[in-house]
């Protein structure tokens, strides 16, 4: 595959950052018996995909032959274990993945409406489709988790709970305005379009022909299941930046700033997860005093580490250290991120006094 020896040669120079790089189909990226979870940070940029997104990826799915390459996601891995360990923190390829999603739940709604007239292997394949969303022995624990802002995850749970995927969870308010709930309604409007030009239904949506729908339903199941997705695994935030820089994804990638923000908040979440939402502000304070032009929050973060670097580097120095700075003499652009994400491991919820 021409785009996936293209991705290998790019990342050529990067090789010892990078855990493991593999391609999988989506049945094998969704497997039923796997437990791993696909999960976007918190604090990540909401969900933004809109209309133009998900007609490209159907038409993309829908259009070309089996096994199509639908891009890369960068993952944060540090189990070193590419499909059986619990959990990837998705740094790159969030959109991809909630859509893809989205789509399983598209498909499953709209095969149910079918399930009286399914043979025995349909009805198993129905069961496969639900796992590739909720894990297998589970009612609730879903595979890919959308982060929470704007109520991604809550509208998530929302449409998978009303096409009875995973328990009961109520339905957010206004969840049809906004993108996740948009979303699947879009993909039920055209899977409903494809069964009738299939002549499965008339125009009136009355089944004319279920074996003709569901068979329609099946190839473009069969077509998404196939399609391949190329996953980097990588153990820092640091080589994941380093990667945005390298290849050419679609999407807009995070910057140094979006990913400082996203360790200090995963380790005060682990600290004091209680006060989080005290801490996000805080940071949001930050970001309207400096405004929205990268370069200068930038150059705050570079400054900031460079005017309080002795402090900083005391965590780090043993008592014999004979170095005046355990991590580096200054912050510069290429090294920002290295120096953020070390800090980040001693992180105390002082650092937002300063």
């Amino acid at each position: 595959m021409m785009i996936w020896k293209n991705a290998e040669r790019n990342l050529g120079a990067y090789r010892m950052s990078i855990n493991r790089v593999n391609q999988y189909p989506i049945s094998q990226l969704f497997d039923t018996d796997s437990k791993l979870i696909f999960e976007i940070p918190k604090y990540q940029r909401e969900y933004t995909w809109g209309t133009a997104q998900w007609e490209n990826l159907f038409d993309d799915l829908s259009e070309n032959e089996s096994g199509y390459f639908l891009g890369t996601i960068i993952c944060i891995d540090t189990t070193f274990d590419a499909i059986n360990a619990p959990k990837r923190e998705v740094v790159d390829g969030q959109q991809r993945l909630t859509t893809l999603s989205i789509l399983f739940a598209a498909l499953y709604s709209t095969l149910n409406q079918y399930r009286a007239q399914m043979s025995d292997d349909q009805q198993s394949d129905m069961l496969q489709l639900k796992r590739r969303l909720v894990l297998k022995g589970s009612q609730s624990q879903i595979r890919v988790v959308p982060q929470i802002q704007n109520n991604n995850l809550d509208d998530y749970k929302g449409v998978l709970s009303e096409q009875k995927i995973i328990a009961e969870h109520s339905m957010p308010k206004f969840a049809g305005v906004r993108r996740i709930k948009k979303a699947f309604e879009f993909f039920r409007k055209r899977l409903v379009k494809a069964i009738f030009d299939a002549k499965g239904t008339a125009a009136n949506g009355q089944i004319v022909d279920p074996v003709s729908a569901l068979n329609a339903l099946s190839a473009i199941l069969e077509k998404v299941n196939s399609a391949v997705i190329v996953m980097i695994e990588v153990s820092n935030h640091a080589d994941a930046y380093t990667l945005f820089e390298s290849l050419n994804n679609r999407g807009t990638p995070l910057t140094a700033v979006d990913l400082i923000k996203n360790l200090l908040l995963a380790r005060l979440d682990l600290s004091d997860g209680n006060n989080l939402d005290y801490y996000f502000l805080q940071w949001q304070q930050v970001l309207e005093f400096l405004g929205d032009d990268y370069s200068t929050q930038e150059r705050f973060f570079r400054h900031n580490y460079n005017a309080f670097r002795k402090a900083m580097n005391v965590p780090f120095l043993k008592p014999d250290d004979t170095r005046q700075y355990a991590l580096k003499p200054l912050a510069t652009r290429s090294n920002l991120l290295e120096i953020y994400e070390k800090i980040s491991t001693r992180i105390q919820t002082d650092f937002w006094k300063l």
